[in-house]
């Protein structure tokens, strides 16, 4: 396959940032040079000193100096907790409930915007890539290469969660100031990109079904996937839509401390200083690096030697049961999660593939590997922490020059919900007797209407990225009240397990206000037709085409034969 075919108008540089709620991690690649995918690691520790710090991922941390943000490496070790702000990815999506753990960001805490947190992050994080890039490319070819990001964002987050990622990244400096077009695709769809073109591929068969358990920070994301065809490339669908619930590592973190505290907090010398050097040695082993934790001692330094407590030379030991008591209520949350998503996938599962810092750990694949049928393989691949980064950088060359640049390709995805809209129906007692009391007269037809739903896809249904859904509708509006400026639609969705129902009750919640702008249409071109009430009025037969991403929406409004691109979504 030769990559210089590409024109030179068709070079960019796809850009994968996974915005993590302990760490973030960005990688890169040419696209005339797709196979050397770069993931940076060397971080700022000041302004300065933006070279200061080497590790595969830099923290999700920010701490405001008087009003100016630090963030990831460059906080100052000695920094109080209470001024360094973690976690406040969370925030964006409070829908989610956690096992009953009560998150407290400290974005929370102190009463900060979410928003303008992320948006601060992602402004340092695109400020340092643009110093990396032309560090390594040159000025020259940065200035003339478009870029194009694709920022990975969580399976279960809600569609205004993801929104309110994209809106945050767009206004960005760090990624702003490039005008490039921003991605999403979501962090277990990129996980499997990457991890399944590293598999070996011997030991895949078509119709062979996975699961892949995207164990990070926060969340914890599951899709299952069935290889559709090995050659020319790996091609994959979704074989049961995909589930998760925030248990991720942060929440080890937390019982870790909750743990030390009530064991260690009476001792001279423990603080909070202390209590953060742990931490950290802690959450890096035991999310980044799969070791063996039947013995495992860390740091405490400063605190004298305490046999019965098993302090010993600034160490403190854990034992095996100690690991068991902070360990098991989040690990036992991720096996419930796997065993759910292997019992309601249709087909037979070959593997568990652990992926993310927390399916990094040791722990988890053996905890998993005694709970799940022997048949089923749990692996680990290679750079499991880089995953999904990694996959976003795949996804985003796939995109920009599909027959070239695809290793791994996602043909269908299964709908986690129904989706639908709202229009007025002529009312049949037949078929509306329970809505009687919603029904109201309509003057253009003359007889009474009433609202049903109208759903063009249902929960579990294949979704495609080449296959758009379409519904049609008609939209009418009195010629007396003016040009028609804008058509405005509300589209909603059903996330529960019921079948779609014919009406909107409470369990039907709005997605998003989609509204194309019409006011460019002449007025000859604007349909309308007299009503039984002697009024004029406007009937628009038209169409919305939905596009259906990874983890995104475009819509698309159709009437008389042309396109109109310019639909906005509103989430709510």
């Amino acid at each position: 396959m030769d990559f210089n075919k590409l024109s030179t108008d068709e070079r960019k540089i796809i850009v994968g940032i996974d915005f993590g709620t302990t760490y973030s991690g960005v990688a890169w690649a040419e696209t005339q040079r797709p196979d050397r995918r770069v993931a940076i690691t060397v971080w700022p520790i000041s302004k300065t000193n933006p070279e200061g710090e080497s590790s595969d991922k830099v923290p999700t941390k920010l701490r405001y100096n008087n009003g100016e943000p630090e963030w990831g490496f460059s906080i100052p070790m000695n920094t109080p907790p209470e001024d360094i702000i973690e976690w406040f990815k969370l925030d964006l999506d409070p829908s989610l409930q956690s096992m009953g753990t009560a998150v407290t960001s400290a974005a929370t805490r102190g009463g900060r915007d979410v928003d303008r947190l992320v948006t601060d992050y992602m402004s340092a994080l695109g400020e340092h890539l643009m110093y990396t890039l032309r560090e390594k490319l040159g000025e020259g070819v940065v200035n003339n290469t478009p870029l194009e990001f694709v920022v990975t964002v969580p399976a279960i987050w809600s569609d205004l969660a993801k929104d309110k990622t994209k809106q945050a990244c767009q206004k960005a400096v760090g990624l702003s100031a490039t005008k490039s077009p921003i991605h999403l695709i979501s962090e277990p769809e990129a996980a499997a990109i990457y991890a399944l073109h590293g598999l070996d591929p011997h030991g895949l068969k078509v119709g062979d079904s996975f699961v892949i358990c995207d164990a990070g920070g926060g969340t914890v994301d599951l899709i299952s996937y069935t290889i559709t065809s090995l050659k020319p490339i790996l091609e994959v669908q979704e074989a049961t839509p995909g589930t998760g619930s925030l248990c991720g590592s942060t929440f080890l973190n937390m019982r870790f401390a909750k743990f030390l505290k009530a064991k260690l907090g009476k001792v001279d010398g423990f603080d909070d200083e202390v209590l953060a050097d742990a931490m950290e040695r802690f959450e890096k082993t035991f999310t980044m690096n799969a070791r063996d934790n039947d013995t495992y001692t860390i740091p405490v330094g400063g605190l004298a030697n305490n046999k019965e407590l098993g302090i010993s030379r600034g160490r403190y030991a854990l034992k095996a049961s100690d690991l068991r008591i902070i360990f098991e209520p989040v690990v036992q949350e991720v096996v419930k999660l796997v065993k759910d998503q292997i019992s309601a996938s249709r087909v037979p599962i070959k593997a568990v593939l652990l992926v993310g810092g927390f399916g990094a750990s040791n722990y988890l694949k053996e905890r998993l590997r005694g709970a799940v049928e022997s048949s089923v393989q749990i692996m680990q691949p290679p750079n499991a922490w880089l995953a999904v980064v990694q996959g976003a950088v795949m996804k985003g060359l796939a995109q920009s020059a599909p027959e070239q640049l695809t290793v791994v390709r996602v043909q269908n995805r299964r709908a986690r919900k129904h989706y639908g809209t709202e229009w007025r129906v002529r009312y049949d007692e037949r078929l509306h007797g329970h809505l009687r009391h919603k029904r109201h007269w309509c003057g253009l037809d003359g007889c009474w209407k009433v609202y049903t739903m109208e759903w063009f896809i249902r929960k579990g249904d294949a979704v495609s990225e080449n296959e758009p859904f379409f519904t049609r509708f008609v939209w009418t509006g009195p010629v007396a009240q003016g040009h028609i400026k804008k058509i405005r639609m509300d589209i909603f969705a059903d996330r529960t397990v019921r079948d779609a129902p014919l009406a909107r009750d409470d369990n039907v919640s709005m997605l998003c206000h989609v509204e194309a702008d019409v006011s460019h249409i002449p007025e000859g071109e604007l349909q309308r037709r007299k009503g039984t009430d002697g009024q004029w009025y406007y009937e628009l037969n038209c169409k919305i085409e939905a596009v259906y991403l990874s983890a995104s929406t475009q819509y698309t409004l159709l009437y008389n034969g042309m396109r109109y691109n310019s639909v906005t979504a509103e989430y709510v």
